[in-house]
């Protein structure tokens, strides 16, 4: 036997090993890199700051110490909600996970052959402008009063089922629910008169009351609370079980509670003493 051959036997049988130590590794998840697709305009999950226009927010922090974790970096990619909506980047092999997108976990969103790392609850509730507060001390009187959320999300089904309990089943008129392409156009539409209400989670609003002097007052208690989750395609069950260790070893350590503090996130918002896989979208207050 030549010692040629016993190289290339050497080799072909070092290769073997390192596929079988591999597993159905993916390239980005060797080189450390993780790909995360980003929006960067619901404070304060994910957002730039007005002042000097950095790229900050709890899913991202959030991300940045699951991936220091594992050793890895993290590349960020900023689309719209409706391109991320699309999960084309994630299909295309763009993105390797959705985290800075404050996107609901869903069972119609999951039959797009992604999971999700569910990560954060976020209880939603009605507002107006506390200069409107003694209008709405009861917040059925938002019936028959236009409200406008965002129509991109999950808002819109959850205003109808509301006004549907409570508007239209007491004889009272339905609200009038108005479509906006953003947050920030739903406050825009609120300021100008344009919308007596808006829906929004708890914890951006109390974020856009630290930075706008307090103007927003809630109607009534929480709707829900949604339960956000990084998405990640389904076939990529390693990554995803390294992520979720990741994240319960910070949870672990009372890294994710100086988070949810840092962010000024309600104690309502913690997922408790463990991360979740596709725990469900939506849980009644």
């Amino acid at each position: 036997m030549s010692l040629k051959f016993n190289f290339r036997r050497l080799m072909c049988g070092l290769a073997a090993v390192a596929s079988v130590a591999a597993g159905p590794a993916y390239a980005q998840d060797l080189k450390k890199v993780i790909n995360a697709g980003d929006i960067t305009y619901y404070a304060p999950y994910t957002f730039k700051d007005p002042k000097t226009g950095e790229l900050m927010g709890f899913d991202r922090d959030i991300l940045e110490a699951m991936a220091q974790k594992i050793g890895a970096t993290v590349k960020w990619s900023e689309y719209s909600f409706a391109d991320l909506l699309s999960f084309a980047p994630l299909k295309t092999g763009r993105v390797d996970v959705y985290a800075g997108a404050a996107m609901t976990d869903t069972p119609e969103r999951r039959a797009n052959g992604v999971s999700f790392i569910d990560f954060v609850y976020e209880p939603f509730v009605l507002f107006t402008l506390r200069a409107k507060a003694d209008q709405f001390k009861d917040v059925d009187a938002l019936c028959g009063k236009p409200v406008v959320v965002n129509r991109t999300g999950t808002a819109t089904g959850l205003v109808k089922h509301w006004s549907d309990e409570n508007c239209a089943k007491a004889g009272k008129p339905d609200v009038e629910i108005l479509g906006s392409d953003s947050s920030a156009t739903s406050l825009l539409m609120l300021k100008q008169g344009r919308a007596e209400a808006s829906l929004n989670g708890a914890g951006s609003l109390s974020y856009l009351n630290s930075v706008e002097g307090n103007i927003y007052v809630p109607i009534g208690k929480p709707l829900n609370k949604n339960m956000y989750g990084m998405a990640v395609l389904n076939e990529r069950k390693e990554f995803t079980e390294m992520l979720k260790k990741a994240l319960d070893d910070l949870i672990a350590d009372g890294t994710y509670s100086k988070l949810l503090q840092k962010w000024g996130l309600p104690d309502e918002s913690s997922i408790g003493q463990t991360s979740l896989i596709n725990a469900g979208w939506s849980t009644s207050k």
